[in-house]
C-alpha cells in the first residue's frame, strides 16, 4: 500500500466521522471513540466451516500418488476417531507434557494401518523409493496436526463447540482436499522437486518482479524440451501464487506454461508493464469526494484490467501444469482466499470452461483492488457458483503470500518482493494525518516479511513432522543409514541436495540448510527489491517512466542471481548455465530492445477516463 493510498484512507476516516462537514477535534474524536452496534455485524462463518477449512489447509499437500492419497483423506473424513481422540487428550493435558497424545495417535495409526496406509515396512531403498511410503509419512505427518487446530478453534469458541461438529467439520475438509489433489494438474516427483514463484503487490512497482520474471522466463524458453546435456527437460513452475499485482504476474507465469503462449506471456510482462497508463486499466467513478461516507465503496474500477486478463487468459491455462493461486480478503469476514485455476472448490461442477475462466480472472481482479481505492469484487468463484462478499487486494492480510505455496506442497520457492526487508525511511511527520499515513505504511510492510518468516517456519515444521514419522514408521528397518537417507531424502532417489541460500534475509532465518533432517525437502529464496535511488510508483499511479528501470532492474538483479534461481530449481543444461553466465548488461539490453516506444503508451489516451 502506497502513500497515496494511506492519504485516501486518512482521506475517508475524516470524511466518514464528518459528514462531509468541518468539526471540531473533540467532535472527531468522539465519533472515533463510538463502539460499533453488535446487532449490526453479520453471522460469523459456521465453527463446522472453519473446521473443515483447517482440516483441509493441513492435508492439501503434494504427494507422489495424489490418487491413493486422496483415497487416505476420504477414509480419515468418514472416519475421524482417532483425530476426536487427540483433541480430547490436548484438552485434558493443556499446559503440561502432551507428547504422549501425538505418540499414542500415532501408535494407533501404524500397529492397525488406518485409513488404508500401508502396513509398517522392514526394509528400505533410498536409491529406489516406494512412493506409497513417502506419500504415507507425509500423509499421516499432516493428520497428526489437525487435532492442535481444532483444540485451539474450540478454545476460541470458549469450549463451546460440540464434537459432532467437529466430526462433521473433519470429514468436510477431508473430502474438499481429497478432491483438490486429485484433480490438480502437478504432482510430487521425488527426483525433481516441486517448484514456485511468490510474488508480492506493489501496483506499478510490480514492474520490478516482472522484469525478474520475464528473465527467468527467458532461460526456461531457452531451454525446456530439450534433452540434457544441452536442455533443461521439463523444468517447470508448478505454482504461481500471488498478492494483487503479484497475482498478475502469477497469471502471466500461467499463461507461459500452456504450450503455444510461451512468447505472447513474455511479451505481456514487457507491455504491461513498461506501457501501462491509468486509462488503460481503470475508470474514474467521477463524482463528490464526500460521496466515500455515504455511497461510494472505491475511486476507480478495473474495467482495463478485466478487458486485459479477458484477451489474455485462455482456457487451457486451467488444464496445464501450473496451478495460479490469487489472494485475496474478505473484507465481510476477515478471512483470506486463495482462489486456484485448479481447485475444485472453486468452480461449479457443471460450469462452463468459460465461466471457469470468468471466474479466475475474478479472484484475480479480487486481488488487486486496495480499499477506498477501487471497488470491491462482490463474488468470488466457488462450488456452488458464485461466494458473495467484499473481496479487496490479498496484501491487507497477506502481501506476500508464501504460505499458499507450503500449504500446497512446493519443494523450491523463489519468493520476490517490490519492496525492500526494511519499511523505507521517511522524514519526522509534521501533524496528526502524517503520523497516520506512516502507522499504516509501517502496518502494511510488516506482513511482507513477516509472512515470509511464517512461510519458512511452516514449512521447516511440516517436513519436520514428516521425517519424524518416518522414522517411526521404519522402526522395524534394520539399517540405520538406510533409514537415515530415506527419512532426510537425500538417498539417490530423491531430489539431489544443495545447501540452500537466503541471500536477502540471513540475518532474520537461519533457513532449513541449517536443519539437516529437512534441508533436501525445503528451500527458498528470497528477492526483495534493494535499495536504490530509483523512483517508485504510488497507489494506482502507472507511468512508462517510472516502470521502465523498474523492469530493468529486475532483470539486472535476476540475471545477477540467475545461477543461484538453477541451484534453486534444479534447473540443468548447458542452454540454460550460458544464459545465466550472459553479462548483465546484455540481459538488460536485450529487455529494452522489447520497449515500445515511449509516446506510444501515450499517445490518443487521456490521463482519466470517467466511468460514466
Amino acid at each position: 500500500m502506497s502513500r497515496s493510498t494511506t492519504y485516501l484512507l486518512c482521506l475517508a476516516t475524516l470524511s466518514a466521522v464528518s459528514s462531509g462537514c468541518f468539526l471540531r477535534t473533540g467532535a472527531i474524536l468522539d465519533a472515533l471513540n463510538t463502539p460499533g452496534d453488535p446487532r449490526a455485524a453479520p453471522l460469523p462463518v459456521p465453527i463446522q466451516e472453519r473446521a473443515a477449512r483447517l482440516t483441509r489447509t493441513h492435508l492439501m499437500d503434494a504427494y507422489a500418488d495424489p490418487a491413493e492419497a486422496a483415497r487416505w483423506m476420504s477414509a480419515l473424513g468418514n472416519a475421524p476417531q482417532p483425530i476426536i481422540e487427540q483433541v480430547d487428550c490436548l484438552k485434558q493435558t493443556a499446559g503440561g507434557d502432551n507428547s504422549a497424545c501425538y505418540e499414542r495417535f500415532l501408535a494407533a495409526a501404524m500397529e492397525a494401518p488406518l485409513w488404508g496406509l500401508p502396513p509398517l515396512p522392514t526394509t528400505v531403498d533410498p536409491a529406489a523409493p516406494a512412493p506409497r511410503e513417502v506419500d504415507a509419512a507425509r500423509f499421516l505427518a499432516n493428520a497428526l496436526g489437525i487435532a492442535s487446530s481444532l483444540v485451539a478453534l474450540r478454545d476460541a469458541q470458549g469450549d463451546r463447540v460440540p464434537l459432532q461438529v467437529l466430526t462433521r467439520g473433519i470429514r468436510e475438509g477431508a473430502e474438499s482436499a481429497a478432491q483438490y489433489v486429485s484433480a490438480r494438474r502437478w504432482s510430487r516427483t521425488l527426483g525433481r522437486p516441486s517448484n514456485a514463484v511468490v510474488l508480492s503487490g506493489g501496483g506499478a512497482n510490480g514492474a520490478f518482479s516482472a522484469g525478474a520474471i520475464w528473465r527467468l522466463l527467458g532461460v526456461l524458453e531457452q531451454c525446456r524440451g530439450k534433452p540434457a546435456p544441452e536442455g533443461c527437460g521439463d523444468a517447470r513452475i508448478d505454482l504461481a501464487a500471488g498478492s494483487s499485482t503479484g497475482a498478475l504476474i502469477s497469471t502471466l507465469v500461467d499463461l507461459f506454461h500452456t504450450p503455444g503462449h510461451e512468447a505472447a506471456a513474455r511479451q505481456l510482462l514487457v507491455s504491461n508493464y513498461t506501457c501501462s497508463v491509468e486509462s488503460d486499466l481503470y475508470c474514474v467513478n467521477d463524482t463528490w469526494i464526500w460521496k466515500i461516507a455515504s455511497d461510494l465503496r472505491g475511486l476507480v474500477q478495473f474495467d482495463g484490467v478485466y478487458g486485459k486478463l479477458r484477451a489474455a487468459v485462455v482456457p487451457e491455462q486451467l488444464t496445464n501444469g501450473t496451478e495460479l493461486v490469487a489472494v485475496s480478503v474478505d473484507f465481510d469476514t476477515g478471512d483470506v482466499y486463495g482462489v486456484s485455476d485448479q481447485d475444485p472448490e472453486n468452480f461449479a461442477a457443471d460450469a462452463t470452461p468459460q465461466q471457469r475462466v470468468e471466474g479466475i480472472i475474478n479472484g484475480v481482479v479480487a486481488s488487486i483492488v486496495e480499499p477506498v481505492l477501487a471497488d470491491p469484487v462482490p463474488w468470488l468463484p466457488s462450488r456452488a457458483g458464485r461466494m458473495k462478499g467484499s473481496f479487496y487486494d490479498g496484501g491487507v492480510r497477506s502481501g506476500l503470500p508464501l504460505l499458499q505455496a507450503v500449504q500446497r506442497g512446493a519443494e523450491r520457492v523463489l519468493v520476490l518482493s517490490t519492496g525492500g526487508v526494511e519499511p523505507s525511511p521517511e522524514h519526522p511527520p509534521e501533524n496528526a494525518v502524517g503520523v497516520l499515513m506512516r502507522t499504516i505504511d509501517l502496518f502494511v510492510a510488516q506482513p511482507r516479511v513477516g509472512e515470509v518468516q511464517q512461510g519458512e517456519l511452516a514449512a521447516v515444521g511440516r517436513r519436520f513432522a514428516e521425517h519424524n514419522v518416518c522414522v517411526a514408521r521404519l522402526a522395524r528397518v534394520a539399517d540405520p543409514d538406510g533409514v537415515n537417507a530415506f527419512c532426510r531424502r537425500t538417498g539417490a532417489g530423491f531430489v539431489p541436495r544443495e545447501p540452500g541460500a537466503l541471500r536477502a534475509a540471513t540475518n532474520m532465518w537461519l533457513g532449513s540448510a541449517r536443519f539437516d533432517q529437512v534441508a533436501s525437502s525445503w528451500r527458498s529464496s528470497w528477492m526483495f527489491r534493494p535499495d536504490s535511488q530509483l523512483q517508485t510508483a504510488s497507489g494506482y499511479g502507472f507511468s512508462p517512466e517510472v516502470m521502465r528501470p523498474l523492469f530493468k532492474e529486475g532483470v539486472k538483479h535476476f540475471q545477477q542471481r540467475c545461477h543461484e534461481v538453477l541451484r534453486l530449481f534444479e534447473i540443468r543444461g548447458t542452454r540454460a548455465t550460458a544464459e545465466c553466465d550472459r553479462p548483465v548488461d546484455d540481459a538488460v539490453a536485450e529487455a529494452e530492445a522489447r520497449f515500445a516506444p515511449l509516446a506510444q503508451c501515450t499517445q490518443g489516451k487521456p490521463e482519466q477516463r470517467s466511468c460514466k
